[in-house]
């Protein structure tokens, strides 16, 4: 396996919000974090042009109809636009 970036996964669960590891359903569980897999390794190659530096503190939150979105830290815009382009 190449170059990952750690992705922290959330996921709706009624009115909260669980961490991955609490999910108790397997087939979910095993799902999310192959997207989260997907996901961080996306990433891995994602560079700021200007700063040389990747993206931080990535989250990926999964609503409860299984959308997900994609959070992270960035040194500027420039990032933003490299990541957009790459997931």
């Amino acid at each position: 396996m190449g170059l990952m970036i750690p992705v922290r996964v959330t996921v709706a669960v009624g009115r909260k919000n669980v961490a991955l590891e609490d999910v108790q359903n397997q087939k979910v569980v095993s799902a999310l974090r192959q997207a989260s897999r997907d996901v961080g390794m996306s990433l891995a190659n994602a560079k700021c042009p200007v700063h040389d530096k990747g993206p931080t503190n990535v989250r990926l939150h999964f609503d409860s109809a299984g959308a997900g979105d994609l959070k992270y830290d960035s040194c500027c815009e420039k990032l933003g636009e490299m990541i957009a382009k790459l997931v």
